[in-house]
């Protein structure tokens, strides 16, 4: 009876314990757990710009601030965990604000950075079972500034939008930067063959973004609509979607240096134009050019339609991430339909030392994997010299060699 009594004091006394423990303990929740998985961002995004691809240093522009404020959104992963909190600090971690996070990793999370003042803006990702993703690796310095660096931007977009009505591809390749990621020379052929397949085009836009990143990028979402009539045919075709646009600042100028799907410019050669895919729940059917056909498809971004421009054959990878990274071995997933397994198709891997190319196919052993759409590859130790490395996934069809698409563009840390 008085061993029974000591163990019920026992657990009084803790109890006890608890009750009185600090309030920010009750964050601590997860510590009984155990996470043997990576925990990492699926994708994320400020202000529906890439936030990978911006850079360490990243300036937002007042006048495309909706309502004064910035937008981190983005989805965790954890393996087999599930995610538990999303913190984000604009003080290099001294304090932390949630973010309002949804049953499947997703989140969001809104503020109003201050003119003038500098951020040191962080992202972390905790699993149920306490692990956290690689902060410093989220780490960007952040500024909001009055400059008019849109009014450069439209300009550009104006430009080659007048010179892409008007056919005039001298014009339009004056609004291009030597360095364009997709290859320059390729470009000015797809405009070319664009104006031999279109007529009577109109072509609207809306600036949604433009930020600032490292490397004098500037980084520019918009939205766009679009009605053209097949020169062929004689049909008529309407399209619109959310694009994004990378350009350099040379003087008073900006010249663009890579585009991403869906194009809205030489979409005859999008495969070899396009660097990279929008992910948006606006970019439904949009406009694509196959076998010098004209058509409206529900995934833009491949390299195929079917007959009748229903749908495409070969459905891009998305969501492509690192799972976990143990030099030399990368796990990297990714998201396609159920449909796509390895009976049908094969991963094409590229890496890059520049987020725009150019690319080359990654041809090391994979080492293992889980299933399709998670595998572990040999990463290349010799080119770590470079800093980061940049991965991009496409799908092959195995029966005919077809390539889809190419994913989101992720980066690597050299270890």
């Amino acid at each position: 009876m008085k061993f029974m009594m000591r163990k019920i004091l026992a657990l009084l006394f803790v109890l006890a314990g608890l009750a009185v423990l600090p309030a920010d303990s009750e964050a601590k929740w997860w510590i009984f757990g155990q996470s043997e998985d990576e925990v990492a961002t699926r994708y994320l995004y400020l202000n529906d710009i890439s936030y990978d691809e911006l850079g360490d240093q990243v300036t937002l522009y007042r006048e495309l601030l909706p309502n004064g404020k910035a937008t981190l959104k983005g989805r965790g992963q954890a393996g087999r965990n599930k995610i538990g909190a999303v913190q984000i600090s604009l003080d290099n971690g001294a304090t932390w604000q949630k973010a309002n996070l949804a049953a499947d990793g997703s989140f969001i999370h809104d503020f109003a950075p201050r003119i003038g003042e500098t951020y040191q803006l962080s992202v972390k990702i905790l699993d149920t079972a306490g692990k956290s993703n690689d902060v410093e690796a989220t780490r960007k310095e952040l500024t909001v500034a009055e400059g008019d660096i849109t009014s450069l931007i439209r300009a550009a977009l104006d430009a080659m939008i007048g010179a892409y009505q008007d056919e005039d591809p001298r014009a339009f390749m004056r609004n291009v930067d030597e360095n364009f990621a997709g290859d320059a020379t390729i470009l000015d052929r797809g405009v070319r063959k664009d104006f031999t397949l279109f007529d009577n085009l109109r072509l609207t836009y809306q600036l949604n973004n433009v930020a600032a990143g490292s490397g004098g990028k500037i980084f520019t979402s918009l939205s766009f609509a679009r009605q053209v009539t097949s020169a062929r045919s004689g049909d008529t075709f309407e399209d619109r979607g959310v694009t994004e646009f990378i350009f350099k600042l040379h003087g008073d100028r900006a010249l663009v240096t890579a585009m991403k799907h869906p194009l809205i410019f030489g979409l005859s050669e999008a495969e070899d134009v396009g660097t990279g895919v929008v992910n948006s729940g606006e970019n439904t059917r949009t406009l694509r050019v196959s076998n010098n056909e004209i058509g409206l498809s529900d995934s833009p971004y491949v390299d195929g339609f079917d007959d009748d421009f229903g749908s495409s054959t070969i459905p891009p990878p998305t969501n492509l991430a690192v799972q976990s990274f143990s030099y030399p071995e990368l796990t990297l997933t990714f998201d396609v339909p159920g449909s796509v397994n390895a009976t049908t198709y094969k991963r094409v891997l590229q890496w890059s030392t520049s987020p725009g190319g150019p690319w080359a196919d990654d041809n090391e052993p994979i080492f293992s994997q889980v299933s399709f759409t998670e595998f572990t590859v040999h990463c290349r130790g010799e080119i770590w010299d470079a800093g980061n490395i940049y991965y991009r996934l496409a799908l092959e069809r195995i029966s005919d060699g077809d390539l889809s698409a190419w994913s989101n563009v992720i980066s690597v840390i050299s270890p």
